[in-house]
């Protein structure tokens, strides 16, 4: 067996010394949950600080254990998405070398627990000899105390004859009897006879002294077996730490893969402008909307185009989408004053502008038919500017926003004298008020989260079409979200780009869990929601 490699704490200590663990992730704020998700294991560093697991205890990499069977949704496994958009593809994913770290800790788990089972088998077979040893002692130390017995009593018998002899005392003939022995009764009548029990102890001495030299080799045997089994007890201890803190490592790696499997969140699905999250919170939309309104049969690349026209997908200006789905910084549109945005130089005497509206988005005016001349002189004009205007052109429309007067005191987007439009689905305060929901279950509706207004802008727009099934379905119900025909024809253009570039796996890898309806909870607490806004009669809640 190796010597050992060191106590779990040294192991750690040398993980977070080579850069294998990250001791600070432990200290992750809490706005970094993940709907009340917060690892509490430390996460691996990037592969560049990857250290192989078995040279932090000792294993010879070419030695190891085939690697285990392991099937990787056992950690590609989470509420938080919707089914199958944990599997979509996205730009610079991390996941495939944490999957490779995390099998190569279990095959380091599987070389250790092959060594234990064989220390303990080792163990096992030589614990008995202890036993062996000890009755073979044993019986030496009986031989050399019946050896040492005779050997006594002889030289007793030697002495006794001798003190008689010394003294003419008669009937010496009885004097070498020796009782209580094994021997034969003997009678001494000369010499001779006295000389052959010198020779009797002489042999019982010799005998002695092999039978200790046998019981001191027994002896130095057992103490060797002893010796040699708590070694194996020691390694089987410290094999069993090491396999303690591999399991502790594994747990990392499982928590690190969980949670850059969240962090992907925040990364653009591969080939679109998409952030992950923002996908996901389209697609519980859509399959909420599946459960809770299934004549509307909206899709989520509906919503996508309405996410890229209105924010690029919470990306505008300096705001980004965390994992969470809220943005980085408040997205704001301009105050709904009633503003000229384009046209303005066509105003000419003999025009006039309708009063703003309280129309949701850009109002569009169009012009009555100019009189010829007022067409040449804007044909002249552009054709001094190097463009060519036909002289029977119509004249460009004029865009002005709408005239929402402050309607929350600014609570939503902090103007208390306009309305302006707020989040990443740009909701006016009032419309807000009306579709307002929690799409992520943090008990609050906030328009700057895209599930929760991705959810509103479903059913805002089922609400505005009724069908969403057709393309007239579609164009009504982009042209209610802002009234502005070249907006519509933005939104269809983005959302059948997005249908053609993502495809939803219809069986994630592994078949982890079935492509179906988004996350039972998050549905059933929508629909309740739902249900007491009185947005929906009688709804019938998916059995599940």
């Amino acid at each position: 067996m190796c010597p050992r490699r060191g106590a779990p704490s040294v192991i750690l200590a040398a993980l977070i010394a080579l850069g294998l663990l990250n001791p600070a992730s432990a200290l992750a704020a809490e706005d970094d949950q993940l709907f009340g998700y917060s690892p509490d294991t430390l996460p691996l560093a990037a592969d560049a600080d990857w250290v192989d697991p078995a040279i932090i205890v000792g294993l010879n990499p070419d030695d190891l254990a085939p690697a285990p069977d392991f099937a990787v949704e056992t950690l590609h496994n989470s509420t938080i998405f919707a089914s199958g958009i944990d599997w979509v593809p996205v730009e610079d994913d991390m996941l495939e070398p944490l999957v490779e770290h995390h099998v190569r800790v279990l095959q380091v788990i599987k070389t250790l627990d092959r060594e234990v089972d064989g220390l303990a088998r080792t163990i096992r077979q030589r614990r008995p000899q202890i036993a062996v040893f000890n009755s073979a002692i044993e019986h030496e130390h009986a031989e050399e105390a019946r050896l040492a017995r005779e050997i006594a009593t002889l030289n007793k018998a030697i002495a006794e004859f001798a003190v008689r002899a010394f003294i003419s005392e008669d009937k010496l003939d009885t004097a070498l009897t020796l009782p209580d022995t094994e021997l034969s009764e003997t009678r001494v009548v000369s010499d001779e006879v006295r000389e052959d029990q010198f020779t009797q102890i002489e042999n019982r001495e010799a005998e002695l002294g092999e039978r200790q030299l046998r019981r001191a080799g027994l002896e130095e045997d057992l103490r060797l077996l002893r010796s040699e089994l708590r070694v194996l007890r020691r390694e089987r201890l410290g094999l069993l730490s090491d396999v303690r803190s591999m399991e502790d490592l594994a747990e990392h790696t499982a928590a690190t893969y969980q949670q850059t499997l969240h962090d992907r969140l925040e990364l653009f699905v591969a080939g679109t402008d998409i952030p992950l999250v923002a996908l996901n919170a389209y697609v519980i939309a859509e399959r909420t909307l599946e459960v809770e309104n299934p004549t509307c049969q909206i899709r989520w690349w509906m919503l996508a185009g309405i996410g890229k026209i209105e924010s690029i997908h919470g990306h505008f200006g300096a705001s980004t989408l965390d994992v969470n789905g809220d943005t980085t910084d408040q997205i704001t549109g301009p105050a709904l004053d009633g503003r000229i945005l384009e046209g303005a130089e066509f105003l000419v005497e003999g025009v006039e502008l309708p009063e703003a509206t309280d129309r949701t988005g850009v109002i569009e005016i169009e012009l009555p038919p100019a009189p010829a001349s007022a067409a040449i002189e804007i044909a002249a004009g552009a054709a001094a500017a190097n463009t060519t205007v036909p002289v029977d052109a119509p004249l460009p429309v004029i865009k002005r926003l709408a005239l929402i007067k402050d309607s929350d005191g600014g609570r939503l987007d902090g103007d208390s004298v306009y309305d302006r439009a707020v989040g990443p689905m740009q909701f006016i305060p009032q419309t807000w008020r009306t579709y307002e929901t929690d799409g992520n279950l943090d008990e609050e509706t906030d328009p700057q989260n895209i599930y929760d207004a991705a959810l509103a802008s479903a059913r805002y727009l089922c609400a505005a079409s009724g069908s969403m099934a057709t393309e007239d379905g579609q164009q009504t119900a982009y042209f209610s979200y802002n009234h502005d025909q070249e907006y519509s024809d933005d939104v269809a253009a983005a959302a059948d780009r997005y249908r053609r570039l993502v495809e939803i796996p219809a069986e994630p890898a592994g078949d982890a869990h079935a492509l179906g309806v988004a996350n039972p909870d998050l549905l059933e607490s929508s629909m309740r929601a739902a249900e007491k806004s009185g947005k929906l009669d009688d709804p019938a809640l998916p059995d599940w």
